[in-house]
């Protein structure tokens, strides 16, 4: 199996008798192990009647199986464990995953796998769970994604297995002949089959140890040696293309969809044939069609490549996010795509040598590739395992070989307009020719389909010449850079304040644990002028937004370098981020700083972005009900935090003269704080730091701004009413103090009750789909929130719940010293004390600890030492403390 030179771990591919394929990974850095189970099956394989059943079955299994019958059971002990479990079903594939400390493994799987082998199906869980199917519909009935899928799916060949519900809801998955039982014992057992799985067990122990792990509890699946049956028919039929489809969005949102049906491209995955295609086709320089069609103030962004694909089918599609004038000009764009396309053809000598840039990259890519997060390294290779040959396992995503001109003559020519259709979404849209204006199924979406004009798609047919502005792209100057790894100095283990001056922070380290040519920069700017009102800090969010935009086309060939970089507001100013490989990133950093001075921002794409921005805050109001609360939950405890709305009104008034002066004066007067992390040595640190202080020289230094917090000295409640939405209620109880065992122990009551307070209200009560409990800091005070949402129960009813949950907690507290408290102090200790992944995680780590003056950089060790000190009877005693009727909170509530 080819592995990337900083990998270090063991692999070991097996294969089981009853045909499960299991890779085995032995991870001596980690101190969790992880296991998923990736299976073939999906909503395609739903029978025509029973639509939404594979989505169900995989909410059951979590349900009880025969050795283990208590509903919630698994998650309940993962979550004692330290970890985390968690599944999802998808078009062809389902995946179930979940992590835990190390020791507790074995008996994690022990549960696990029966899920596979020996679930129950219980009447009561069946009926409970159809409830909490239900909920999650309903929940997403407004979500424009999975409202635009639905008129996808109805505009399709109705014989193709996309055309299903994917969901399900009270009504295709109700008992009306009361066999449901019967029915799905028998798609679980038609469908659950080792042969179409695929499994990864990963962690500490030997390879040796996983093979036993695997064999002892994975067995005992069915399995056969039948193979997955083939779709057989085709997603479009012929008078499925050629179409225009119009569909009116909820929340206000302008895009063309121009897409392209192509096969099956799973076969093409070593050539990157499409990708390579869509690289072209999304390319953001100069003379690009992104370029010129922003120029044009047509487009704010064109991405290439996405759409919805399967094991007979691809969507290619080019997306385009629309301006008012863009809307009154989609077809010019449209024939516009096609002359770019043309550019392609006719210059197919110079392609090779694009691909050869683009297969470095990658190459650059896979070979300083980090760890990931365990649980979802696991979850995406049990996938991997179901689309790319054995050895490509982790290669699969960075393979390119070689420029294949069959391959890509045979992708170009289904580049056609007679094999197209555009999708155009936008709230107002009404067409012009004589259409049936139709209503989705299950989400209520309005859409109308007509035909393309026959004239017309034969114009775009006859295009073979591009613009003369239009250019593909060029060599890449990022990659002229040398990439090499510096030797390590002698130096400090934590970072090093390089400084000469007040207001001016630096900080350096260099990486000495991953040894990767990678590097991590923050540049945090903070001034006065951006916390001054409300109208304020719109304009810093607004700036960031226009710097973004105004900087794309310069720097595009960066991000393509695998650099990225990224301006956003902070309550108090901006931050800069930027990350990639070392060797370019510090000419990248200055580059940006010095266009953040003196970048020009034309008064067009100001007036663009203040428009979108408001929209965007306004279509807030539309969000989940418990998302809105939380964002009040966050202007009421930090006041440089307003809400969108807030935000939306102040910035509506503000004119492009206004903006520029604030930009001016923004800089005028700052606080400074700079760190370098990464592949880097004291010299490159100290050369980055005078060239910073040059740029900033001209600028007042300010005193380092403080985020307030508001603290809550009263039980607070805020009620608004919102027509037609969920009803929902958000809980939040603050620390009593910042210090480090404060923290601690609203940690530790977070770990004791999470679980089982989303097991009880979610999974026994069925109040809702959206239920949690969860730790939750708010500029560095510590604090732990609830929350429910439901569609069945309105917000009074809820928080009677909520609170009968805690009364029953307070009156048991005493038996979970016995039963759960050491697995609670031992899972907290072990998410305390994880080592840093890979560089990005210890980069955020060290910035976070900048940022909040810990410049010992020794909080974890300060926690874990405060949790070690916790004794049972001290948390007991605050957490009825916390949960006492006459304790300060703050209570939002939605219908």
């Amino acid at each position: 199996m080819k592995l990337s030179n900083n990998d270090k771990r063991n692999y070991r591919h097996l294969t089981l008798d009853n045909g499960l394929k299991i890779l085995l990974v032995e991870d001596t850095s980690s101190n969790k192990s992880a296991a998923s189970l990736a299976i073939n099956v999906g909503h395609f394989d739903d029978p025509q009647s029973r639509q939404g059943m594979a989505h169900f079955v995989e909410h059951m299994l979590f349900l009880g199986t025969q050795s283990f019958p208590v509903r919630g059971e698994f998650s309940q002990f993962v979550s004692q464990a330290g970890g985390q479990s968690n599944a999802w079903t998808g078009t062809e594939h389902s995946c179930y995953f979940f992590d835990c400390r190390a020791p507790l493994f074995e008996q994690a799987l022990e549960r696990f796998s029966e899920f596979f082998y020996a679930p129950l199906f219980t009447e009561d869980a069946l009926q409970d769970e159809r409830n909490a199917i239900d909920s999650e519909f309903n929940l997403k009935v407004k979500d424009d994604n999975r409202r635009i899928i639905q008129v996808h799916k109805e505009t399709v060949n109705p014989a193709h297995p996309f055309a299903k519900f994917s969901v399900g809801n009270h009504n295709t998955l109700a008992d009306h002949s009361g066999n449901f039982k019967q029915e799905i014992e028998a798609f679980f057992d038609a469908h659950y089959q080792a042969q179409w799985m695929t499994l990864v067990l990963a962690g500490p122990h030997s390879l040796d140890e996983l093979a036993r792990l695997a064999n002892r509890y994975f067995s005992a699946i069915n399995g056969s040696n039948t193979p997955k049956p083939p779709i057989q028919v085709p997603l479009y039929r012929q008078q499925d293309l050629g179409l225009l489809l119009h569909i009116e969005p909820r929340k206000h949102m302008q895009k063309l969809i121009v897409s392209f049906a192509m096969p099956d491209v799973e076969r093409l995955y070593k050539f990157k044939s499409l990708s390579f295609l869509a690289h072209l086709l999304g390319y953001e320089g100069d003379g690009s069609l992104y370029a010129i069609l922003k120029k044009n103030g047509w487009i704010n962004a064109l991405s290439a490549g996405g759409g919805v694909d399967g094991s007979n089918f691809k969507d290619f599609n080019i997306s385009f996010a629309l301006t008012d004038d863009g809307i009154e000009y989609y077809e010019d764009i449209v024939e516009m795509l096609f002359e770019y396309i043309s550019l392609i053809t006719e210059q197919l000598a110079s392609l090779p040598a694009l691909y050869e840039d683009k297969k470095r990259l990658l190459e650059l890519a896979f070979e300083n590739q980090e760890q990931s997060k365990l649980l979802d390294w696991v979850s995406a290779l049990s996938i991997n395992m179901h689309h790319y040959d054995d050895d490509d396992i982790l290669y699969g995503d960075y393979c390119m070989t070689a420029f294949n001109h069959a391959l890509h003559e045979e992708l170009m020519g289904l580049l056609s307009p007679h094999n197209m259709r555009l999708i155009l979404i936008h709230p107002d849209i009404t067409c012009e020719n004589d259409a049936t204006r139709e209503v989705a199924q299950w989400y209520n979406t309005p859409y109308q389909v007509e035909q393309i004009n026959a004239e017309w798609l034969q114009t775009l047919a006859n295009i073979t010449t591009p613009l003369p502005e239009m250019r593909l792209p060029a060599a890449n100057p990022y990659l002229a850079f040398e990439n090499r790894l510096y030797d390590i100095e002698p130096g400090r283990k934590t970072p090093t304040l390089l400084t000469d001056r007040p207001g001016f922070a630096f900080w350096f380290k260099q990486d000495t644990r991953f040894r990767v040519t990678k590097g991590h920069f923050y540049l945090e700017i903070d001034s006065q002028r951006s916390v001054e009102s409300h109208k304020s800090m719109a304009m810093t969010r607004l700036f960031a937004d226009l710097f973004m935009d105004s900087v794309a086309e310069q720097f595009y060939a960066a991000e393509l370098a695998g650099l990225s970089y990224h301006l956003s507001s902070h309550q108090g100013g901006l931050t800069l981020q930027t990350a990639g490989l070392s060797a370019s990133q510090l000419k990248l950093v200055l580059q940006l700083v010095e266009a953040l001075l003196k970048q020009p921002i034309s008064a067009t794409r100001f007036a663009e972005y203040k428009k979108q921005l408001i929209r965007h805050w306004k279509n807030h109001n539309k969000s989940k009900p418990v998302s809105e609360l939380f964002s009040l939950l966050g202007a009421h405890l930090m006041p440089w935090n307003p809400t969108p709305e807030q935000l939306a009104k102040a910035l509506k008034n503000i004119s492009f003269n206004e903006f520029c002066l604030f930009r001016e004066d923004f800089f005028k007067a700052i606080h400074i704080k700079a760190f370098m992390h990464g592949n880097w040595q004291l010299d490159h640190a100290l050369d980055m730091q005078k060239q910073l202080h040059a740029l900033f020289a001209y600028s007042e230094i300010l005193d380092d701004l403080k985020k307030p917090l508001n603290p809550i000295t009263s039980h607070q409640q805020v009620h608004i009413e919102k027509p037609g939405a969920e009803h929902a209620f958000v809980e939040y109880i603050q620390a009593p103090t910042a210090s480090v065992e404060d923290k601690v122990k609203v940690m530790a009551f977070n770990q004791l009750v999470s679980q089982d307070y989303f097991e009880s209200l979610r999974t026994q009560q069925q109040l809702g789909y959206l239920v949690g409990a969860g730790y939750a800091p708010f500029n560095t005070r510590a604090g732990i929130a609830f929350y429910v949402q439901s569609s069945s129960y309105d917000s009074e009813t809820l928080l009677q719940r909520h609170h009968q949950y805690m009364a029953d907690l307070i009156a048991q507290l005493d038996s979970y010293e016995a039963t759960q408290w050491a697995q609670v102090k031992a899972a907290l200790h072990a998410q305390i004390a994880e080592k840093d992944k890979n560089l990005r995680l210890r980069s955020q780590r060290l910035w976070i600890a900048i940022g909040t003056d810990d410049h010992t950089f020794a909080m974890q060790e300060k926690l874990i030492a405060a949790l070690d000190a916790l004794t049972f009877d001290t948390l007991k005693q605050d957490i009825v403390k916390l949960l006492s009727i006459e304790r300060a909170r703050i209570t939002l509530r939605c219908n």
